[in-house]
Order: structure tokens, then C-alpha cells, then sequence
């Protein structure tokens, strides 16, 4: 977590992607060009081309598919960041991650700006996006 604080600075958002599709490691180049922002990506497997990558940190969490265990570790990571002034940005990179986001919506609001695959921005319900991100 140190690690994490001493690169971000105040009101940063630190990118969270979810899942280990191509369209992860392809959203994870897209923000490290554009913004120079490090992506920490949720994945049950690393594929390779993860491993090598500069601008993503991978958390393997095994069987990422048993939603509860997905939904505790990244409340443990929004909370090891405690009261740091960063805005954890949520960006789930499949369809079964964009469902996991609507039904525990609720949870994960308080700590995560929840986005949808599109990446615009949810609102509380997760119904509809509030608007696009800047580019």
C-alpha cells in the first residue's frame, strides 16, 4: 500500500479493473497513456501478458468467481488506503464483472466510483450512467 500512496498524489484516482480479458490489459495501456495512471486489476488468473506489463499491478485472487470473496478483497484495499485522498475508480472489464457491480452496488459505493464496461459512471442504483469520463 505504501507503494500506492507514494506515486498517487492528492485527489488522484487510482484506476481498479476487474477481470483478466484482453479488454483489461487494453483499458489498463488506455489510462497509463493517457494519464499516466498505474491500473491495479482483480483477476483470478494472470495471463501473461499481465506479467510484463508496466502500468498494472496485479491482485490474483483465486476463484475470483465466488463473488464473496471478489467483494471482501477490494473492501480490504479500498480500506488499506484508509483516508488517503484518492478516488478509487471501479471499472469491471466483462459482463459477469459489470452484473457482480450491480448487485453489490450498495457495498462497494461508499469506497469505489462504480463505472460500468463502457466506463461511464453508474449512478447509486447502477441503472443509469451519470455521464462519460474525461478523456
Amino acid at each position: 500500500m505504501r507503494e500506492i500512496l507514494k506515486n498517487a498524489s492528492g485527489g488522484e484516482c487510482i484506476p481498479v479493473l476487474l477481470g483478466a480479458s484482453m479488454k483489461t490489459y487494453e483499458t489498463a495501456q488506455d489510462l497509463y497513456r493517457r494519464h499516466g495512471s498505474v491500473s491495479h486489476v482483480f483477476c483470478d488468473r494472470i495471463p501473461l501478458p499481465f506479467r510484463f506489463s508496466i502500468c498494472m499491478r496485479v491482485h490474483r485472487i483465486c476463484h475470483t468467481r465466488g463473488q464473496r470473496l471478489l467483494l471482501q478483497a477490494l473492501l480490504d484495499f479500498a480500506e488499506q488506503l484508509g483516508n488517503a485522498d484518492v478516488i478509487l475508480l471501479l471499472i469491471p472489464c466483462t459482463e459477469e464483472y459489470d452484473l457482480l457491480l450491480s448487485k453489490y452496488a450498495s457495498q462497494l459505493e461508499s469506497r469505489y466510483v462504480l463505472c460500468d464496461s463502457a466506463t461511464r459512471v453508474m449512478s447509486s442504483t447502477g441503472a443509469e450512467p451519470k455521464g462519460v469520463l474525461p478523456q
